[in-house]
């Protein structure tokens, strides 16, 4: 019995690391195609990681969450918080041209992307919370632990996706190339 229970748990594992990488494969060919940067995917996939661990990380503040939770949160957490991440670099796109410095656009772009960025996560966290007020343990581990990653996500975006952009200015310059997404205006 112990066997079969183990095998399963390993089948089960399997599952969700394939998942996992499916789902990472189909985001970076999503980003590499909508992205005005090459490298900008690159500091999207930080942001992100470091977003991730820290939701991961706290979860033993939490006693014991299910296995399910733990399972599926991170892709959870990659679909619902990837969008700040693309927020965020495309208003610092746009204020790039608008400004002689890139010091003085990501300042811009961040105090207007705080806004949106932050309103949009609101929405996202009170759907979550109320999730936890299923009847069933597992919709309550899953929102809180999917709040806890959305908080997360905004401390990364906020705080540390900033310093990366400052830190690599070159890089993403050097790598901007054309948009791949063909123009619909006609439509």
């Amino acid at each position: 019995l112990a066997r079969l229970f183990e095998r399963e748990a390993t089948a089960h594992e399997i599952a969700v690391t394939l998942a996992v990488a499916l789902a990472a494969v189909v985001i970076m060919a999503v980003l590499l195609f909508t992205s005005r940067s090459y490298f900008e995917v690159v500091i999207f996939l930080i942001v992100f990681s470091v977003a991730a661990l820290l939701n991961m990380g706290t979860n033993f503040w939490l006693g014991e969450i299910s296995s399910i939770t733990n399972s599926i949160a991170v892709i959870l957490q990659l679909a619902l918080a990837i969008d700040y991440a693309i927020i965020f670099s495309h208003r610092y796109q746009d204020e790039i041209d608008r400004f002689p410095t890139e010091r003085e656009a990501l300042i811009e772009a961040l105090s207007k992307s705080i806004v949106e960025i932050s309103s949009s996560s609101l929405t996202t966290i009170s759907g979550l919370v109320a999730l936890m007020l299923m009847q069933f343990r597992l919709g309550y581990d899953l929102g809180l632990v999917l709040s806890k990653g959305i908080l997360c996500s905004l401390i990364t975006v906020f705080l540390l996706m900033p310093g990366l952009i400052a830190s690599f200015f070159r890089p993403l310059r050097r790598t901007t190339h054309k948009s791949h997404v063909p123009d619909i205006t006609g439509w």
